[in-house]
């Protein structure tokens, strides 16, 4: 494996702002200790999450995903591996590597959360550049707690986020946010 590409592993989904509005899929570093966010909508954490739990196995219709597959499998492709390429303003953008008749293609800048989806059906590898992991991960604040790049916040959570940190009159972080939230419109 080239050394600047860092394997990773769905740990879970979980939400990610009070009204469940938006989740995030936890990635880990495969052998090592950084976590990365990947936010999504709530229909693709439901995905994600019957995936993880069996859902075919519990009589749960066929998504797209596994449509896919089936057609994939007929005709002698297959999901490779789904590269995260890029994190621009709380959305998380990959690349799906396949291979078609032993020819390698690859579909560029995808929704990261339809490809973990695919990822997860086919059992490809996830992948991400070092330097992209580096920018990325989340840093453990202790106490249970984690700070994340803010280009990987949505605008929803950064509003959320705004209006805690004026109840705390915590005014420069306020102002920040604000001026990031003004950014993204």
């Amino acid at each position: 494996m080239d050394e600047s590409v860092r394997e990773l592993n769905i740990i879970s989904v979980t939400k990610c702002t009070r009204d469940g509005g938006a989740y995030m899929a936890i990635l880990k570093e495969k052998g090592g200790q950084r976590i990365m966010p990947v936010l999504m909508e709530r229909s693709d954490a439901f995905q994600l999450l019957m995936k993880m739990k069996g859902a075919r196995l519990m009589g749960m219709p066929l998504n797209i995903a596994d449509i896919m597959r089936s057609v994939f499998s007929q005709s002698e492709m297959d999901i490779v591996e789904v590269r995260i390429a890029a994190v621009q303003a709380g959305i998380t953008y990959c690349h799906i590597l396949f291979r078609e008749h032993g020819t390698f293609r690859m579909v560029r800048f995808c929704k990261a959360a339809d490809g973990l989806i695919l990822a997860y059906t086919f059992g490809s590898r996830i992948t991400i550049n070092e330097g992209l992991l580096a920018q990325q991960y989340m840093r453990d604040l202790g106490d249970g707690a984690y700070s994340m790049p803010v280009n990987s916040v949505n605008v929803e959570a950064l509003e959320e986020a705004l209006k805690r940190v004026v109840e705390e009159e915590n005014y420069e972080l306020a102002s920040q946010l604000r001026d990031e939230i003004n950014r993204r419109k």
